[in-house]
Formats: structure tokens, C-alpha cells, sequence
């Protein structure tokens, strides 16, 4: 068998957020193909701890998996070294640790066919993957200086603007070095493959798998929700731009209408109000179960890339949803295809009012997404494509 080394900036078990639940798609879909003994590499961060016990028993007996207990957190002085002394992007130098560089230091030249590194913030490890793979891919989860650059663009504090600003154009140089270095790229999103394409020509589309899921049966009435890390800043200023200027015009329509939030770590300016109709549940025991119980999903992101794998989620479950242009690219170009799709602050409160007050539109609207999301990203397509991209 080829051997393959994967390396991640998060474990990949339980797959609740985004990340997670691409990560742990692939490392399935690749298992499946049956051509590879696989040794994973991951951080396990204090933000998104994980307890090795909970890694399913067939993961842990399938692939050699090593779990680095490190702290990564951002910090005041951290964040104020890297910006006068280094040139750097903040974001990934953080997850370049000692733990995983001497542990790849330990494994001999050319030991493993195929490197896969998941994601750009794995990248200040390239030299060291270079000299024990044959091959080195980057899965490109995102564009992470577009998402960083459109948060400059939307943000209303100029220190903070000039800021993200300055880490956009780091990140940028630093992913186009990276892309130009690997042996490939696979962007998770054929609108991210465009960019890639120009610095590594080697680059192919290759998405998140999805199983048939058990769809909903009873749209909650009157209700919408958010559900996503209200600790990561795009998701911060979609929801304040939504609560400020999307949902009192819904109100006004909609006097009872409801609207829900969760998320790990909602900030201290983001409470409940119950004169405005809306909950912050914080961090939920389970998503699934939140987001089948709460109605039409909202996605008013004004900064983004790659693709939402809670969007994905959300058609699986045959959930509606409305989301910017920005939130739904790569995954729903047309509102056909079973997302409504607004983004003027108008625009969206009409199209969020359109489905809160006929549930029948927005049950044919889900049973779209879901036909759509099932046709493009099943496992045996995301299967064929990777053997294809690395000619197994």
C-alpha cells in the first residue's frame, strides 16, 4: 500500500464545525479507496480541544493517529511581536510548534508517497513535508486572505480595518508562495480553484462528501436561526449587520417571529433580547438537533471563501435557507438551485419573510437544496476525483 501522511491543524473527531466535518469527509473518502496506510498528524488546540477518546474505535484502528496537546491562542503580546518583529501572517504562524516539528524531524527521507496538508495554516511546515513526502497537496479549505480582506472591507473600526488589512496582504504572499511550492492543490471550491489555478496549474475541485441524511419533517414555525463559531469574525459581522438591519424590518412584518442563535463563545455584546425577539443559546449539545428545530437558516456572511459545511449540513437536512452571495458561493449560485440568495438588507429581509409566512415554499425550498447538495457531492464522486487527482 501507498503510504500517506495527512497533517491538521485541528483533530478531526467529533466533526461538529465546518473544518471538522471536511477534515474528517476526506480522511473517510480516502480510507475508502483502500490504497493507503495513513499516519495523521494533528494539533489539538486549546480552542477546540478535543478528548482522544471520543475518535471513532474504526478511525483509531484504521489510521496511526498522533494528537499534539498545544496553545495556540492568540494573544495581546503575540499578536504585537509578530506585528513589528516578522513578516508573517499571525494567523498561521501560531500553529507552527515544536511538538509537530520534531516529530516530523523523526521520520526518515522520502518515507511517506503523498503528503496532505489540510489547510494554508498548516503551511510553515512545507520544508519539513517536503523532505519526507514524494508528493505534497495542499487542501485548500479556503482563500484565507480573501476572508481576512473582506472583513477590512465590511468592518466599521479603522484600527481593526488597517489591521486585517495588513494580515490579508501576509497571508496573501504567504498562500502564493505556498501554492507555487506544493506538488498540488485541491480547492475545496471550484469559485477558490480560479485563484489557484493561476500560481499551481496542478489544481483540481474536490468538495466535501455528504451522506443521505434523515431530512426534517416538521418546519418549526415562525422561528430562523444562525448556527456557527460566534467567535471568528466574518460570522460576527454578518450576525450584526443581520440584527441591526435585516431582522427589525422582519419584525415589522412578522411581530412574533423568532430568531435563534448558536455558537461556541458568543462575545459579551452579543445577548439575548427579548423585545426584539431573538435568543443567543451559545453552544449547543448538538447541532442537528438545533438545527432541525428552529426553522429557516440564515447566512448573512459579508466575508467568506471556500464553501459553508454547515450550508452542506443544512441541505442534508432539507433545512431552508437564505444566505448572501457571499455565504452560499461556491455551493448555490442561483436561488434555484434551493437557496434564496439576497444582499441588500431589503433584499433578505423579503426573502426571509417570503419563507416564514408560507411553509410550504420553504419545504419545497429544502427538498431543493437537499436534490442539489446530493447530486454534486456524494462519496462516490469525491472518491473517483481523488483517485484521479493523485492517479491511484
Amino acid at each position: 500500500m501507498k503510504k500517506l501522511l495527512i497533517l491538521s491543524n485541528k483533530v478531526p473527531y467529533p466533526s461538529q464545525d465546518g473544518s471538522s466535518i471536511a477534515m474528517a469527509r476526506l480522511l473517510e473518502d480516502v480510507l475508502a479507496l483502500q490504497t493507503f496506510e495513513i499516519t495523521y498528524g494533528a494539533l489539538n488546540t486549546k480552542k477546540h480541544f478535543k478528548d482522544s477518546k471520543d475518535i471513532p474505535h474504526d478511525i483509531v484502528r484504521a489510521v496511526n493517529m498522533k494528537v499534539f496537546n498545544v496553545d495556540t491562542s492568540p494573544s495581546i503580546s503575540s499578536a504585537l511581536k509578530n506585528l513589528f518583529f516578522s513578516r508573517a501572517p499571525y494567523h498561521s504562524i501560531r500553529f507552527f510548534v515544536k511538538p509537530m516539528i520534531d516529530w516530523l524531524r523523526s521520520f526518515e527521507k522520502d518515507q511517506f508517497d503523498y503528503v496532505l496538508i489540510e489547510g494554508a495554516f498548516m503551511g510553515d511546515y512545507l520544508n519539513e513535508v517536503q523532505r519526507v513526502g514524494r508528493h505534497c497537496t495542499l487542501r485548500a479549505h479556503n482563500l484565507e486572505h480573501i476572508i481576512w480582506e473582506r472583513s477590512s472591507e465590511a468592518g466599521s473600526n479603522p484600527l481593526k480595518n488597517w489591521y486585517l488589512t495588513l494580515q490579508s496582504k501576509r497571508l496573501r504572499k504567504f498562500e502564493i508562495e505556498l501554492v507555487k511550492n506544493v506538488n498540488s492543490v485541491w480547492s475545496i471550491s471550484h469559485e477558490d480553484k480560479k485563484w489557484f489555478v493561476n500560481y499551481n496549474p496542478n489544481t483540481t475541485t474536490i468538495a466535501v462528501s455528504i451522506q443521505p441524511q434523515k431530512t426534517i419533517t416538521d418546519l418549526a414555525s415562525l422561528s430562523c436561526f444562525h448556527l456557527g463559531a460566534l467567535d471568528w469574525e466574518p460570522n460576527l459581522q454578518g450576525l450584526d449587520w443581520f440584527l441591526s438591519s435585516v431582522w427589525p424590518y422582519v419584525l415589522e412584518k412578522i411581530p412574533n417571529a423568532t430568531f435563534h442563535i448558536a455558537g461556541n463563545n458568543p462575545p459579551k455584546h452579543l445577548q439575548s433580547e427579548e423585545r426584539k425577539n431573538y435568543v443567543v443559546h451559545g453552544r449547543v449539545p448538538d447541532a442537528e438537533e438545533f438545527a432541525k428545530s428552529h426553522g429557516i437558516a440564515v447566512v448573512p456572511l459579508l466575508a467568506g471563501s471556500g464553501i459553508r459545511i454547515k450550508m452542506i449540513m443544512n441541505a442534508s437536512w432539507a433545512i431552508p435557507m437564505v444566505s448572501t452571495r457571499i455565504g452560499a458561493e461556491g455551493l448555490f449560485n442561483e436561488s434555484r438551485q434551493g437557496v434564496l440568495l439576497a444582499d441588500s438588507a431589503e433584499e433578505f429581509a423579503s426573502a426571509l419573510i417570503e419563507l416564514l409566512t408560507s411553509s410550504t415554499n420553504a419545504t419545497t425550498l429544502g427538498m431543493q437544496a437537499n436534490g442539489h447538495i446530493l447530486s454534486r457531492f456524494s462519496p462516490k464522486s469525491i472518491q473517483e476525483n481523488i483517485a484521479s487527482a493523485w492517479s491511484v
